[in-house]
Formats: structure tokens, C-alpha cells, sequence
């Protein structure tokens, strides 16, 4: 099962946090989706840190409508 990852969870997650390290298995299992509401919150932030494979990366997942929220 798909899971989509709230851009909160995205954010936690570049910056270290301990919450969102079980976002490393979704990764590692192709199992994340994104959808353009979280690219537009997350992309600014990551320009910033001018992590531009990173945007790449993000752009290319799969976005669909509204799967579980992890």
C-alpha cells in the first residue's frame, strides 16, 4: 500500500527529526506518494537548501489523490 507523506512529515525528516525516520523504509520501498499540494510546500523549502536532485527526485514520484496519510 501507497502512503501519502504530509509535507510536515517531509520537512521533520530533512531536517533529522527522529519522527519521521520510519520514512526511510517508505523510500527504500517505493511506496511514497506526493501529491502537487505537498510539492508546493516542500519545493520552496528545498530551493533554499539548494537541494536541486532532491526536487527532481520529489517531481518524479507518483501523485495521486488521497491515499493513506501517514
Amino acid at each position: 500500500m501507497n502512503v501519502l507523506v504530509d509535507s510536515s512529515v517531509w520537512i521533520d525528516y530533512f531536517r533529522g527529526g527522529i519522527k519521521s525516520m520510519r520514512l526511510n523504509d517508505l523510500i527504500e520501498e517505493n511506496r511514497i506518494i506526493v501529491n502537487e499540494l505537498i510539492l508546493a510546500e516542500l519545493i520552496p523549502f528545498v530551493k533554499l537548501k539548494h537541494e536541486h536532485k532532491l526536487i527532481s527526485l520529489l517531481n518524479s514520484h507518483d501523485k495521486s489523490h488521497i491515499p493513506h496519510l501517514f
